[in-house]
This record gives structure tokens, C-alpha cells and sequence, in this order.
């Protein structure tokens, strides 16, 4: 992509919903470890009512926005990208501190494939695997060992299947290629699902920067929804009604099976793996990611499913998907085809009833995992 004349490097988009101390101390942050030359901060203020206002006004340089009433995080994200001039934009919360290098390193990990939809850091307080764990007791020792620890490392990447964006960072033309955040998320919670599912099915990937740590103090304005208004279960029903998947039950990794990968593994640099039944995909792209980190150049994956509605995702990650019905399916699927891996995430115990020679589609050094 091009950068056009005067056209900001980086769109910086800071949300805030009351809370006004914290946003100081994101704001601090996000002013002495981020260079704003060349780049441009959007300060959205989402219908506060504690003086938010008045201090997103002196703030020299920004651009603040301010709504009359509280739209909701996506929505309020969504008023900033539109905003955003940026050939880059982050997307960052109030509730985040940011640290030494954060900025260079989300750079360098998204500019290393143009396949990239967005990344996303680590921190100390998140789920979905990415939570990253260092000694401190105050905030100032945090940020000394934080700028210790955010030294860019591309061992420390991982492509995922869905990420929670600690911060979203990603191309901003890409951000609205794909719409932006879904209004329907109005309470926030799996919001980060629904963006993450439409980024891989536009055909993009989507890369955990574990090699960053942000702090996050955590769940300042969701917990309190959760508590008024069941968010969690409300937004948790409306990602079920419009894809047909639980993101929770269906779209997390098999730690077990990963793990177990992972004790048995001996270098290599060419692996084949077969995935039955692994739902959208998230064990074997883990599996595949580590494989990948312990130095594998060619991973091949090949996903069968005897369940539609998984396929569509399966494909995001897959280099050969396959839907099966019956075992004489999957005998015309694979042919004599063997495989250094097998992995069988669902369904093991039915299936090999009528279908006990998973062996044969194993090669002599081969593993299976169920």
C-alpha cells in the first residue's frame, strides 16, 4: 500500500467510558512510548459523564470525538475507524497501559505477511491462551519489565483462529474492508469472535504478537454489563445465532492434544497432518503452529469434518478440506495416502466402531492422537 501525501502512518484510537483516571494513565502511557509525528490519535469519548470531555479537549494535537451517550465499545470503535486517516490503525481501550516498543513490534510482526489481517499483543490480563505472565508489583516495575520483555521475536507469533484484540492492530482499509465491528455486539463481549471469524473468511490471517506485553487492568466497563445485563450470555447467543457455532465450546484448542504433540515431537522439516473432527480448526492450527515454531518449513494440514457448518473455517486454515459421511467416505477421500500425524478431536469413540484401521493412513513413524 502506498502512503499518500500527509497521510497519517498510524491511526491511534483510544475509546473511554468514564473511568477518567484510568484513561489518564493509558493516555500517559500511550504518549511516552508511542512517536504521534507522522501519525494521528483519536480520542473517542463514549457519552462520559465524568470530565472525560474536558480532558480529551486538552490534550494537544488529538482529535476527540465526543458522543452524546454511550453507543457501546464496537460502535464507539466503529466511530473511530471511520474517523481514522491512517494507512495503520490500533485499536485501544482505556483500560490499557502500553509499553516500551509496543508499537515497532505490532509493525514488524504485520508487515512480515501481507496475508495478515490484524495482530494483537499479549498481556496480563486476557483469555484465549494469550495471556503473558511477568514479575511486578507496581506499575513502574512493570514497565521496565515489560521493555525487557518486548523485544520483537517472530518464534513468539502464532496465527490463531480468533484473537482477543488487546489492541487491534491492522491495515485500516483491511478494518473496513471487512465492516468494521458487527453493532449487533453491542455489549462487546464476542464482538472479537465475530470480527476474528469475518477477518479469516475474508482471507485473512490473524497473527498473537506474543513477543508484546500491554497491560490491561481489565473488565472496567464489560463487568459491569455482565452483571446488569447477563452481556455474556446475551452476546454469547447472538455469535451462536448468526453462525451456528459456539465460539467457546467450539472454537478453542484441545490442550490436551496439543500438549501432547508437543511431548513426542522430533525435528523435522517436512510434516503431514490429518485433522478429523476438529470443528473450525483450532487444535491442528495450534499443533501446526508449534510445528512451525520448532523449525517445520512445510507443514501440510488436511481437515476432514462430517459436520457443513464447520467447513467454511476449516478452509481458512486447511490446505485440503474435506466433508465426509460414512467411512467408506473417507476411504475414497484419502486413497492410500499416509500421514505423519493424526489428530481426532470429536467423535473418536463412534466413529471407530465401524471404522478401526485408522493405522493404515499412518506412516511406519506416524502418531494418532483422540
Amino acid at each position: 500500500m502506498i502512503v499518500l501525501p500527509n497521510q497519517p502512518f498510524v491511526s491511534f484510537v483510544v475509546l473511554a467510558y468514564n473511568h477518567l483516571e484510568i484513561t489518564k494513565r493509558c493516555i500517559d502511557s500511550l504518549l511516552l512510548h508511542t512517536p504521534l509525528e507522522g501519525n494521528e490519535l483519536i480520542l473517542v469519548n463514549n457519552g462520559s459523564s465524568d470530565g472525560t470531555q474536558a480532558y480529551f479537549d486538552s490534550i494537544p494535537g488529538a482529535s476527540p470525538v465526543h458522543l452524546p451517550q454511550n453507543v457501546g465499545p464496537v460502535n464507539g470503535f466503529n466511530v473511530g475507524m471511520n474517523a481514522a486517516q491512517g494507512k495503520y490503525i490500533a485499536l485501544i481501550s482505556n483500560d490499557m497501559i502500553l509499553t516500551s516498543g509496543w508499537l515497532p513490534n505490532l509493525i514488524a510482526c504485520i508487515e512480515s505477511d501481507p496475508g495478515i489481517g490484524f495482530v494483537s499483543p499479549g498481556a496480563n490480563y486476557v483469555s484465549n491462551f494469550q495471556q503473558i505472565s511477568l514479575p511486578f508489583q507496581t506499575l513502574e516495575e512493570m514497565q521496565v519489565e515489560a521493555k525487557a520483555y518486548n523485544v520483537s521475536d517472530p518464534n513468539k507469533w502464532e496465527e490463531r483462529i480468533r484473537l482477543m484484540p488487546v489492541i487491534l492492530f491492522s491495515l485500516t482499509d483491511r478494518l473496513r474492508e471487512i465492516g468494521g465491528y458487527d453493532p449487533r455486539f453491542y455489549f462487546g463481549e464476542f464482538g472479537d469472535d465475530d470480527i476474528s471469524y469475518r477477518y479469516r473468511r475474508a482471507g485473512y490471517k490473524l497473527v498473537y504478537a506474543g513477543d508484546t506485553f500491554i497491560y490491561h487492568h481489565g473488565s472496567v466497563t464489560t463487568g459491569i454489563d455482565q452483571q446488569q445485563n447477563n452481556s455474556l450470555q446475551v452476546s454469547r447467543q447472538i455469535f451462536y445465532n448468526k453462525y451456528g457455532i459456539d465460539s467457546w465450546a467450539e472454537g478453542l484448542p484441545n490442550m490436551q492434544l496439543v500438549d501432547a504433540v508437543r511431548r513426542q515431537w522430533s525435528p523435522r522439516e517436512s510434516v503431514s497432518i490429518l485433522a478429523i473432527n476438529c470443528c473450525i480448526g483450532a487444535t491442528p492450527l495450534a499443533v501446526k503452529t508449534f510445528m512451525k515454531q520448532q523449525g517445520a518449513r512445510n507443514v501440510r494440514l488436511t481437515s476432514l469434518s462430517n459436520q457443513e457448518k464447520y467447513l467454511v473455517d476449516l478452509r481458512t486454515i486447511s490446505d485440503r478440506t474435506f466433508y465426509f459421511d460414512t467411512s467408506e467416505d473417507f476411504r475414497q477421500l484419502l486413497g492410500g495416502e499416509q500421514f505423519d500425524y493424526i489428530l481426532f478431536e470429536h467423535g473418536y469413540s463412534e466413529f471407530i466402531r465401524s471404522f478401526d484401521e485408522l493405522n493404515r493412513y499412518l506412516l511406519p513413524t506416524g502418531h494418532l492422537f483422540a
